[in-house]
């Protein structure tokens, strides 16, 4: 008994290049069968967008920022709170640092009397009119409390005594503030939340 089994092998479709695939951009020329016309759905057949495709983008991408600003904005309120806080604590280091340096009393103000601490500060010498530093406007801060200036003897310690200033965000009511306090030692000691 034998049995025997006989293969057939469809034959190859015949491929015919798409000048249209070149046009689009992919590069190489796509293949399709003989004697079948390429449909809209077809590999290489149309290209770019349709209306309904890019109008969902457009609804995503918007559902995307509408999420993302609100939290960005925060973040940013977040960051020019912090960078004051910190800017203004520096600033307090340095001219404690420089009435101890120098041995008499150092006077950290703020740069014009009308914007107060919020359009920077300087930090002169008693008796001397050059400047030992200075700090630049703070932008979207606000600075409350605080005295009219700070005046470090060459002990280290505030003539003053104690200080606080409380930072907080121009934008965003609800970011947290910053309080910075200036203990009876004079160093300025800078904490989250308000004063």
């Amino acid at each position: 008994m034998s049995i025997t089994h006989s293969i057939r092998l469809a034959p190859k479709p015949s491929s015919i290049p798409s000048i249209h695939a070149k046009a689009c951009g992919t590069g190489r020329p796509s293949t399709r069968r003989a004697g079948r016309a390429p449909h809209a759905n077809s590999a290489g057949a149309a290209c770019g967008f349709t209306l309904l495709e890019l109008m969902m983008t457009i609804a995503i991408v918007a559902i995307f920022a509408g999420i993302g600003v609100p939290s960005f904005t925060r973040t940013i309120a977040n960051h020019r709170v912090h960078a004051a806080g910190s800017d203004l604590q520096t600033a307090l280091w340095r001219t404690r640092s420089e009435a101890i340096r120098l041995n008499r009393d150092v006077t950290l103000q703020p740069a014009s009397s009308e914007t107060g601490w919020e359009g920077g500060w300087v930090a002169l010498p008693a008796g001397a009119t050059e400047t030992l530093l200075s700090g630049d406007a703070l932008k979207g801060v606000t600075l409350s409390g605080g005295p009219a200036s700070v005046v470090y003897r060459a002990s280290g310690r505030a003539r003053s005594g104690t200080a606080t200033f409380e930072i907080a965000s121009k934008q965003d009511r609800d970011a947290p503030k910053r309080c910075l306090r200036i203990d009876p030692s004079g160093q300025p000691m800078l904490s989250d939340g308000g004063c």
